[in-house]
């Protein structure tokens, strides 16, 4: 090929890339342009690249959600094995788990018991009567008589959810296997062995005791022996 021939060609190549793109009318009435050959391998050789990295990196976050959820599975694994451990254990070993936890309770509750009852036996002196205070003082203490009230019955459900039930004693005979007599009350119109006060409450747990009752037990006071009328004789005239 001669230089000349070469010069032709490279005059047609440089208008043929000067010249504007061919336009295409659409049915809108917008000009629409013509892809060529070239710009559209071009574009699918970008669209390649990028699906490339987009699959490269989907399958790093795969593998990383992968090992995730391997940990989870694993803690979720040794999580159920010590649930079933600790209620294998509490179920073994009931008494000793739970009933010093149920104790406390039993002995805030005397607490609490014991508090509203003093509340609620409150009278206010003359000088807070005198002062004019006593209204003041007496809706202070409904409030604390209130609040205490609603503890106990709050504490009472907890103990009733575990099956914690407290003994009926009074009235009853004294049962040595759940009662302790504390004291003893002498009263002519009850039986002998007859529970006229609880001094503590007892408590079942399950069936099972929990804890003794502390009573005062009636027993009936001794008929007077009448006096020897023949130690008090005079002796014999001789």
């Amino acid at each position: 090929m001669d230089s000349e021939t070469k010069a032709q060609l490279l005059e047609r190549f440089r208008e043929y890339l000067d010249q504007q793109p061919e336009v295409v009318p659409t049915e809108t009435g917008k000009p629409e342009r013509r892809t060529d050959l070239y710009a559209l391998f071009t574009e699918l050789v970008a669209l390649k690249t990028e699906v490339r990295l987009e699959s490269r990196q989907f399958k790093t976050v795969l593998e990383d959600f992968r090992a995730v959820f391997a940990a989870l599975q694993t803690t979720q694994t040794q999580l159920s094995q010590e649930l079933d451990r600790a209620q294998h254990t509490t179920a073994d070993h009931p008494p000793a788990v739970l009933k010093p936890v149920l104790l406390d309770l039993v002995e805030l509750r005397d607490r609490f018991e014991a508090g509203l009852r003093v509340l609620q036996n409150y009278r206010p002196t003359f000088w807070v009567r005198l002062l004019g205070r006593r209204r003041r003082e007496r809706d202070l203490l409904q409030a604390m008589a209130q609040g205490q009230d609603i503890t106990l019955r709050r504490l009472d459900q907890i103990l009733n959810a575990q099956h914690v039930f407290a003994l009926d004693a009074e009235g009853q005979p004294l049962d040595p296997h759940t009662m302790r007599a504390a004291e003893l009350d002498h009263r002519p119109d009850l039986a002998n062995g007859i529970v006229t006060e609880e001094l503590r409450k007892g408590y079942l747990w399950s069936g099972e005791l929990l804890r003794l009752a502390e009573v005062k037990v009636n027993r009936r006071p001794e008929p007077a022996t009448p006096p020897n009328l023949e130690s008090h004789q005079p002796p014999p005239a001789e």
